[in-house]
């Protein structure tokens, strides 16, 4: 069985990608002032995303899961540095200590240890700290829609390339 530990496994001192799966198929997107998206990998980041970032060997073993995700968020930080978009998929964030701000479309929630939040496909969303002690959270992105029909043609392709002849 794979197995991960962000206590080891940190990335930029915040966060690190405990499984994910090798298709990505979900798209990151910002939102422009006209109301646009724009992929948010075209865009430079003052980090390095965990979204962008793959999971070494066995962690990259989820089938229909894009992401699992852990990030310990520093008093006054964010889990990204923008508000996004997932157009193509839904996702649930579980808060695993501390406290914070969590912008979900146009509300902004409070949430504490034990809280679990839903970001439905579309809705900008930011989870930010504005406590005084480490804000931490498990991100679980699932594609649904496009992003869910574009996993499934990524491993039938996969699928037909290691059966030749078919």
């Amino acid at each position: 069985m794979p197995l991960a530990n962000w206590r080891t496994q940190v990335y930029n001192v915040i966060g690190s990608v405990l499984f994910n799966n090798p298709h990505r198929s979900v798209h990151f997107m910002l939102t422009q002032p006209d109301g646009s998206l724009v992929d948010r990998t075209t865009r430079s980041a003052p980090v390095r995303r965990l979204a962008e970032t793959s999971a070494e060997g066995g962690r990259q073993c989820l089938q229909t899961i894009q992401f699992v995700h852990h990030a310990l968020i520093p008093p006054g930080g964010r889990h990204v540095h923008e508000l996004h978009v997932h157009p193509d998929a839904e996702e649930l964030v579980i808060i695993t200590q501390g406290c914070g701000r969590f912008r979900i479309g146009p509300e902004t929630h409070l949430v504490r240890q034990g809280d679990v939040a839903y970001i439905p496909p579309n809705a900008d969303h930011s989870l930010e700290n504005d406590s005084n002690d480490l804000l931490g959270a498990i991100f679980v992105n699932v594609p649904v829609g496009d992003g869910l029909t574009r996993l499934r043609e990524m491993q039938t392709a996969e699928a037909a390339a290691k059966t030749p002849g078919l």
